[in-house]
């Protein structure tokens, strides 16, 4: 029996309107008052999820920002990793095609080149909204990663651009299509993972993990049971050939999972 669930937001738990569905829910709730544990993983910044886990009703463990931060159920901060100041420095410093907007993360700001109310449609706490301001003169010791959001094409470029600027000092991964995401190279879901593990007291094999993207790679590589949705990124199931698909996010596959589960 698997003793924790952890899934990602975006394109996994979320569907396409950008919420959680009540039939999810109600599965979520069933898995915890079963004695199992749930816990989220996202790229999204912790503000977001917060407001995700009020929705839910219950106090859990948030993996936020693909890793850089894991709160624990009373909302202390039990890992932290920030991108180093030169690297984040760097990048802000870069010449980029001025239709790609640029997003930093703060542990209480988001900023950015210019507005996108893309971006607003998608947000999860209607009162975290980025702010623009001039990226290069703004201080970047508490960075947490940058977001570039735009056209994948052009979203390649810039990862060629940086692999080759920074190597393996820095994690590169798209978590969708049109978001390229730059953290410290050791930031990732997996690691963040493992720390809640440590946390519960529990394996890594005690854990079923739900993800749709190359950001997710990593959990989903170390739990004991990786569940990619059928809305996957072809890359991401290409890196995981052997793991169980369920249904997509519009069908509510997390939830289709659970229920099977607790069956």
């Amino acid at each position: 029996m698997y003793k924790i669930a952890i899934s990602d937001l975006d394109g996994t738990l979320l569907g396409p309107d950008h919420k959680i569905s009540e039939q999810t829910k109600e599965s979520i709730h069933r898995w915890i008052k079963s004695g199992r544990k749930f816990a989220i993983a996202t790229g999204r910044h912790y503000k977001e999820a917060k407001a995700l886990q009020q929705s839910l009703g219950e106090p859990i463990y948030l993996i936020t920002s693909n890793g850089a931060r894991v709160h624990n159920k009373a909302g202390d901060i039990i890992l932290k990793q920030n991108l180093p100041i030169k690297i984040a420095t760097e990048i802000c410093q870069l010449a980029l095609p001025e239709s790609v907007q640029i997003n930093l993360f703060t542990d209480q700001h988001w900023y950015a080149n210019f507005h996108l109310p893309e971006l607003d449609e998608m947000g999860l706490d209607k009162s975290f909204r980025c702010q623009v301001t001039d990226l290069i003169s703004l201080d970047k010791e508490n960075i947490i990663k940058i977001f570039f959001w735009g056209e994948h094409q052009l979203l390649q470029q810039i990862y060629r651009q940086l692999e080759q600027r920074f190597g393996n000092t820095i994690n590169l991964t798209f978590s969708l299509e049109k978001c390229l995401e730059v953290m410290d190279a050791n930031t990732n879901k997996g690691t963040a993972v493992k720390t809640v593990v440590k946390e519960k007291g529990l394996q890594l094999s005690d854990v079923i993990a739900f993800g749709d993207g190359m950001n997710d790679v990593e959990m989903l590589s170390l739990v004991g049971k990786p569940i990619l949705m059928k809305n996957s990124q072809k890359a991401l199931r290409e890196a995981l050939p052997a793991a169980e698909l369920t249904c997509s996010s519009r069908e509510h596959g997390v939830a289709s999972k659970l229920n099977l589960l607790l069956t």
